[in-house]
């Protein structure tokens, strides 16, 4: 299974750090730019807490979403996590309130600024366009 995403980056739909490719996340970014991740689901409690740990490398244009049940502030670490993340926190609206670049490894927490309902976690240097405000879409796959 292949994904087109950004008009021409193709990307496999592989497992993703043991993640099925089951969603696609978009952010449309201040300059009305569409950038969109293949990702897994993180849906309950146990998901939640493993995250991207353990996880060697994630391929351009992956991700882990996070959905939650309520809104609230938000804890991420990067406990046994080795890459370099962007923990995108994002409300109940689907825009971003706040975004966290995680040193690899740390066990220090970087909360969230406002309420979150959802988290994105993908590579760092793939958030460097995004801002807080900023609209996300969420699909299925």
């Amino acid at each position: 299974m292949i994904f087109l995403l950004s008009g021409h980056s193709v990307i496999s739909a592989d497992n993703i750090c043991g993640y099925a490719p089951d969603a696609t996340v978009t952010v449309t970014a201040s300059q009305k730019e569409n950038i969109s991740f293949v990702t897994g689901i993180a849906d309950d409690m146990a998901k939640h807490q493993k995250g991207l740990m353990d996880c060697a490398s994630l391929k351009k244009g992956t991700g882990l979403f996070f959905i939650f049940n309520d809104d609230a502030p938000r804890y991420f670490w990067m406990k046994n996590t080795s890459i370099e993340l962007a923990v995108i926190y994002i409300d109940r609206d689907f825009r971003i309130v706040s975004i966290r670049r995680g040193t690899p490894l740390s066990e220090r927490t970087m909360p969230s600024i406002f309420p979150a309902r959802y988290v994105l976690e993908i590579n760092w240097n793939e958030s460097l366009k995004m801002k807080p405000g900023d609209k996300v879409s969420f699909a299925m796959n």
